[in-house]
């Protein structure tokens, strides 16, 4: 049963709205069925009454040799006479009539307006209209909705002591009516169900651009405020999204800037005790003491371009990404490394060039770094722009894929530790093109190698 129902808002919305529409439709086709039954019911049972009751007292007041000449001239489509000289016997039909059978009979006396004997039967008998198995059941539980279905036989006791029988069929409002019905109500269903589905739409659309936001903001902070649109509620969540943006940011800002301040205090200890390293006598420990000292200055810079990797604020501009990435190429090239190109770019990209190189140089580097060359492929598209960075190297186990994103993770059997690194440039990369709206995965190549494809949507 879960299946059947929509997992959106929209969808689950528009369910219940269709299925109020039909329910209030087939109400109102009901009420207006019964409601007009009975009224028609009450009309034309009254017309019947009202002929019978004339009919017997002109029948009383004619001798009885012309009785059957009158009878014969009001002979109709929903009622006939016949004289009898007593009472005859009546099929009896259901139990559900006998409060329609009372209420016509005593309608009949008031309209004849004598004590004459008269008794009203409505039977299955001849004179009834054909009717299905359905009509028959409707009829029978409701007959004011289709008296036409079943006879009145109604018998009056005339004043000389003769009987006139009359067989009557109450006009009904045909069934077929009603069906004829069903194109103009589903005319109005398709009508509402369409202005639904667009206020429904009208509705969701805020909460869809709103959860696409909130879902881009940990890679887009950047972004400005969304516009409020919608009723007065959605309004508001809108609102508390963009005061959170917005402490979001700044938070940001704080960050770098304190990152900064931490950046441009390190400096000064770091470059003091390297000059103190020069003045130890010892000539191993200096040199010890240096290496630490490289490698501490290379940790704190790797840290530092971790964090600002992309900047405080927007420096998007058309990037001819082929220019680009043949450009890092060939600097690599220059200094003996097995880099190739391949592919264009179809349009420049709107993105900031200094980082989109840092995040391809770090890509490139850790191909030729663990993989010995690095072979780089652009594949344009038009939803999305994809960069493909392939090496010869030994790869990375399925399960390492996602943690070598991590700050400071590093493999040890797979990659060559030896060959130095802060354990940062993946987590540089991603970062950059996550800022961008992209971003990065790897993949172990069926041939050997490692690909890490940069993708970014157009």
């Amino acid at each position: 049963m879960t299946r059947l129902i929509p997992a959106s808002l929209f969808g689950r919305t528009l369910l219940v709205l269709a299925a109020g529409l039909l329910v209030a439709q087939a109400a109102t086709l009901v009420l207006n069925f019964f409601d007009r039954g009975s009224s028609v019911y009450r009309l034309a049972a009254y017309q019947i009454i009202a002929r019978i009751a004339q009919t017997a007292r002109i029948l009383s007041s004619l001798p009885a040799g012309q009785r059957a000449a009158v009878a014969q001239q009001i002979h109709g489509q929903h009622l006939r006479v016949e004289l009898s000289e007593r009472m005859i016997p009546v099929q009896r039909g259901f139990a559900e009539h006998d409060p329609y059978e009372k209420t016509f009979a005593a309608a009949l006396r008031k309209q004849i307006g004598a004590r004459w004997p008269a008794s009203v039967e409505i039977t299955p008998g001849r004179g009834g209209q054909s009717a299905t198995a359905f009509e028959t059941w409707l009829a029978r539980h409701f007959y004011f909705a289709l008296p036409g279905t079943f006879s009145v036989v109604v018998q009056v006791g005339l004043e000389d002591g003769s009987v006139a029988v009359f067989h009557a069929a109450i006009p009904q409002e045909p069934l077929s009516r009603f069906e004829s019905l069903a194109p103009r109500l589903l005319l109005l269903l398709a009508v509402c169900f369409a202005l639904a589905a667009y206020l429904v739409r009208m509705t969701t659309r805020p909460l869809a651009r709103l959860a696409k936001a909130a879902d881009a903001i940990g890679e887009m902070p950047e972004g400005g405020p969304l516009p409020a649109s919608g009723p007065s509620e959605v309004r508001k969540v809108i609102d508390a999204f963009n005061r959170m943006q917005a402490r979001v940011r700044s938070h940001l800002r704080e960050r770098a800037q304190l990152l900064g301040a931490i950046s441009h205090d390190l400096k000064t200890p770091i470059t003091r005790l390297r000059l103190r390293s020069e003045m130890l006598q010892d000539a191993g420990l200096r040199a010890k003491m240096q290496r630490d000292l490289d490698e501490m200055e290379a940790l704190v810079a790797s840290t530092l371009e971790f964090f600002r990797a992309v900047g405080q604020e927007s420096r998007r501009q058309p990037v001819d990404i082929g220019a680009l990435v043949e450009s890092l190429c060939e600097d690599r090239r220059e200094t003996g490394e097995a880099v190739q190109a391949r592919g264009k770019a179809s349009a420049p990209y709107p993105a900031d060039p200094r980082a989109l190189h840092r995040c391809l140089d770090n890509l490139v580097g850790n191909a030729v770094r663990y993989g010995g060359c690095a072979e780089v492929a652009i594949q344009d598209g038009e939803h999305c722009l994809r960069i493909e960075v392939r090496d010869r190297g030994p790869g990375i186990p399925p399960e390492e894929l996602e943690r070598v994103f991590e700050p400071y993770y590093r493999l040890d059997g797979s990659r060559n530790r030896a060959s130095g690194g802060t354990g940062l440039g993946l987590s540089i990369a991603r970062n950059i093109a996550r800022w961008h709206g992209g971003d990065i995965r790897l993949d172990n190549a069926h041939t050997g190698g490692l690909v890490a494809e940069l993708r970014l949507p157009r």
